[in-house]
């Protein structure tokens, strides 16, 4: 029966202002002599300000495992730290608990094993990397120096796998595969197979244990993906503090503006400011094949109505193209937009994110704005994908010689060949040879 050790990678402070971190990079390792976090400012000793390990890294459990038991450990100590029992570690979803019991910290380094876990493993592991551990940083007494040593965190897991299961991959002609040759795996894993021929224009066939699943292929283009952070916005219907809009220029969601913290935008009754981004490095021609953004901020009150709400939403024009994400908590927190509608090249330009407040005000410190784009027609390379029940052989034929002329459109996410063009001439549709398809003059639909 398997074990793994999965091992938190980040941590997030609720106060940087009066909670400070020292070598961060040993904080997940079993070093005894690690000072990881101290309160150091005089104010009262009812004030608590938290640490949170998080990114556990749970893709090491293989999909099909079978989870027979796990313990969430903790090993740490304290020193001039509050040890009331109400401030012991907990997990947590985010900053909201999980039902659990743990020791309170001591001043002697002890590995605490988490206990009365009420989530199952797949709700944890549905957590992603909003699941982590809770460690209080509280002065025992007005103007002390607290610390907080943390030398190591995990989740133990035991698991089971079942019966292995081999797919083996075969290629004729000329190009490649990969995975090639014999590949184990598992029941109720999903296996995918990448096929590249040589040429944009190489014919690719392929067989799953004598049945032909050419159909389920899906090709995909030559794709670059460019990131932007805000250039500049404007605010409107805000009534006071719109320069707090401002913080988040030129800052990455992943590396946020550490300004406004406790600022917030108000708005008298619902407000927003929309940011603008540059795209000027993202060719005329190219095709927009995704976005996703994502924003690092909060709104200023637990409730989420129409006086309380900070949500970010996608715009070309004035028309939204992507539903509108709620900031879940009053906690700096990263939520992805994507939208529902792919702007063109051109409308790329004219595409703004949003940030929509209500009375009570919501901020945002930092916006990642990723756009992956193609530019060409040619086909790159294949893949199949499908859930593993059995052994299974696929047999690849890539065939075709020389460069041909393609036209190849992207529809329902991926891309498929034209067979035909048509050219509007005298005021009816002639076909036409691909490589006649296109004028500067010329008008063009998509039809059968």
């Amino acid at each position: 029966m398997p074990t793994a050790r999965l091992t938190p990678s980040t941590y997030y402070l609720t106060s940087t202002s009066y909670l400070s971190v020292s070598n961060a990079d040993h904080m997940y390792t079993d070093t005894d002599s690690t000072t990881y976090a101290t309160v150091t400012n005089s104010r009262t000793s009812t004030t608590s300000y938290y640490i949170y390990l998080r990114g556990f890294n749970f893709d090491d459990i293989p999909d099909a495992a079978v989870v027979n038991s796990f313990s969430v450990k903790l090993k740490a100590r304290e020193s001039g730290v509050s040890t009331s029992t109400s401030y012991k570690p907990y997990l947590a979803h985010g900053t909201s608990a999980i039902n659990g019991t743990c020791d309170v910290l001591t001043t002697t380094a002890t590995v605490h094993t988490f206990s009365g876990i009420s989530a199952d493993w797949e709700t944890i592991k549905g957590y992603g990397s909003e699941f982590g551990i809770r460690i209080n940083c509280r002065r025992a007494s007005r103007n002390t120096t607290s610390y907080v040593y943390i030398y190591g965190a995990e989740i133990e897991v035991d698991y089971s796998l079942p019966d292995p299961k081999t797919v083996t991959t075969t290629l004729s002609g000329d190009g490649t595969i990969s995975p090639s040759g014999a590949t184990t795996t598992y029941a109720g894993e999903e296996f995918e197979l990448t096929i590249t021929p040589t040429t944009k224009s190489d014919t690719v066939t392929a067989t799953q244990d004598g049945t032909d699943i050419t159909s389920q292929l899906v090709a995909h283009g030559s794709e670059s993906t460019i990131s932007a952070t805000p250039e500049s916005y404007d605010t409107y219907d805000i009534q006071s503090g719109s320069s707090y809009a401002s913080y988040c220029v030129g800052h990455s969601a992943e590396s946020p503006s550490s300004s406004g913290t406790t600022s917030n935008m108000y708005a008298s009754d619902e407000g927003y400011a929309e940011y603008s981004f540059d795209f000027s490095g993202i060719p005329s021609n190219a095709t927009i094949v995704g976005i996703e953004v994502r924003c690092y901020g909060h709104r200023e009150n637990a409730a989420i109505d129409s006086s309380h709400i900070s949500q970010c939403t996608l715009y070309y024009g004035s028309t939204a193209i992507s539903d509108a994400v709620d900031f879940p908590s009053t906690s700096n927190s990263i939520i992805t937009v994507t939208p529902n509608t792919l702007p063109s090249r051109s409308q790329l330009d004219s595409v703004v994110l949003r940030h929509t407040v209500g009375y009570y005000g919501g901020l945002v410190l930092g916006i990642s704005f990723d756009v992956t784009y193609s530019v060409g027609t040619g086909i790159d390379h294949y893949t199949y994908t499908y859930t593993v029940s059995g052994d299974s052989v696929i047999a690849v034929t890539i065939g075709g010689s020389g460069e041909t002329d393609h036209l190849f459109v992207k529809r329902s996410g991926s891309y498929a060949e034209v067979a035909k063009a048509w050219k509007k001439q005298n005021g009816a549709y002639t076909e036409i040879p691909i490589t006649d398809a296109f004028s500067a003059s010329a008008k063009y639909i998509c039809g059968d």
